[in-house]
């Protein structure tokens, strides 16, 4: 259901030398609430971390084998960007486990991906004696370790720290991020004009939102496109984040703030 593209999108603005964590609702318009997440976002002098901790819920747990999701950005602070030097990606539901660490070396213009599998497999075998299949479950260990064949500054959570750094040098900016999903895809990131502005304001539901960034991400390969909505209120603080488009009986997918809470920067360096 895309989930993920959707949860990274709300993120908190920061100061320095802090540490805040955002407890909100994921929500598809048919189903309600269909998972909760926590994000937190912490820096101290030159450097940063972003976590994201999603788990579904309900219908949506049994569907996904309860599935649950923490992706963890960690770099530097250099000329007002975030730049990442790690990202891992943590995904586990009752059949598989898998962890993807993305190392950034920026000197030699690379990003290596070490991953580790570990997921329940079915086999069936053939039973002479019984002349019927027997099935076998067993768990299947892999590690990888591969080049990426692309170079990026960013990954999927820290590239959302610097929206409104990038807003500030076009109306219109491209960037391919690291981890935003399985295969190489590239976001597009924007601002809706005056009258577009108005249209997309009727998507949300509350009330006070005053401005709006749009996040879309293509698949490098194909014409697969997925959009998000991200509403400010005046003080540039994020109220709601919604997707583009409507899905066939799931409807809108939309994330509500539930609370914030400061934390100790020492928690996280």
């Amino acid at each position: 259901m895309k989930i993920p593209l959707l949860l990274i999108t709300f993120f908190v603005s920061m100061y320095a030398n802090s540490a805040v964590a955002t407890r909100y609702n994921v929500k598809l318009s048919l189903f309600g609430t269909v998972g909760q997440a926590t994000i937190t976002v912490a820096t101290k002098d030159d450097k940063y971390m972003m976590m994201l901790e999603s788990a579904a819920t309900g219908l949506a747990a049994k569907i996904s084998h309860n599935e649950v999701n923490r992706f963890v950005s960690r770099g530097h602070i250099k000329d007002g960007l975030y730049i990442s030097d790690t990202f891992k990606e943590y995904q586990k539901n009752d059949i598989t486990t898998e962890t993807n660490l993305f190392v950034f070396d920026h000197d030699s213009k690379t990003i290596t991906r070490f991953q580790d599998k570990n997921e329940t497999v079915e086999e069936e075998t053939f039973n002479i004696i019984s002349v019927s299949f027997d099935k076998k479950k067993y768990q299947k260990i892999t590690k990888k370790e591969k080049k990426l064949k692309y170079y990026s500054h960013y990954d999927a959570l820290s590239v959302l720290l610097n929206l409104h750094t990038f807003l500030k040098k076009a109306d219109k900016y491209e960037i391919k991020p690291v981890g935003l999903a399985k295969k190489e895809r590239r976001m597009e990131i924007s601002k809706p004009d005056s009258q577009e502005l108005k249209e997309m304001l009727d998507t949300f539901n509350y009330p006070h939102i005053k401005d709006i960034v749009i996040l879309d991400s293509y698949e490098i390969k194909s014409d697969d496109e997925y959009g998000v909505l991200i509403g400010y209120d005046k003080d540039g603080n994020i109220d709601e984040v919604v997707t583009k488009e409507t899905y066939f009986l799931i409807g809108y997918g939309r994330i509500e703030k539930i609370d914030m809470q400061e934390l100790s920067v020492e928690e996280f360096f």
